[in-house]
């Protein structure tokens, strides 16, 4: 089984540097075109079959994946991203100076410290291996699957997969509208691909959760 994993394409957020979360801030115009490079790329494969995370930004993606590959998203909300609680809508500058106390705990142990409100990036692991897991028992040997998520979802499974302690979460980048390769074999999963930009090289930008 082939399981390739896209980011969600640009939105406002993503260059204000706010954290988004859970929160359905849909694509802006480069995200869209992101979106469509993307659909591009997947176009010539034999793709069984779709899913994204039910976050607007993702379903927006996944709706003009779709229409490239003539597939229609299923919703799977085990992708959506980190719920980051009252870190949604704020710049890390504008954390630090409201919730010191929180922050450096969270410097501490980015891992397991959970967002005021939200979760922790342990939480999500364990969210997105339940994906993971379902995709696997749904999907055959040989199959392609497309999965279009977030990044720190998508990081969070990575870190799974190639045995990344979580506390190094943040040495991976993915670019919005890249491409990310997992392959599952006799041995488990590997990882085949990591953010493949390269429709999108021109057009990336930082962004946060």
């Amino acid at each position: 089984m082939r399981l390739i994993l896209v980011r969600h394409g640009e939105t406002p957020w993503n260059v204000t540097l706010q954290y988004q979360g859970q929160a359905n801030v849909p694509l802006n115009e480069r995200g869209h075109e992101q979106a469509r490079r993307a659909a591009e790329r997947l176009r010539h494969l034999e793709v069984r079959s779709l899913y994204s995370s039910d976050i607007t930004r993702a379903w927006q993606t996944a709706e003009t994946s779709g229409g490239a590959l003539g597939l229609t998203p299923i919703p799977m909300p085990e992708l959506r991203e980190i719920d980051v609680g009252q870190w949604e809508g704020l710049t890390p500058e504008e954390l630090y100076r409201r919730f010191p106390d929180h922050m450096a705990e969270y410097r501490r142990d980015p891992a397991r410290t959970v967002r005021l409100g939200g979760e922790s990036y342990a939480q999500l692991q364990a969210r997105a291996l339940v994906a993971l897991n379902q995709l696997q028992e749904r999907h055959a040997q040989g199959e392609i699957v497309v999965a279009v998520s977030h990044g720190g979802t998508i990081r969070a499974l990575l870190c799974h997969v190639i045995g990344l302690d979580l506390a190094n979460f943040g040495r991976m980048w993915l670019d919005n509208g890249s491409l990310t390769e997992l392959r599952l074999g006799r041995s488990g999963w590997r990882l085949m691909r990591l953010n493949d930009a390269a429709h999108v090289e021109e057009m990336v930008a930082e962004g946060g959760e």
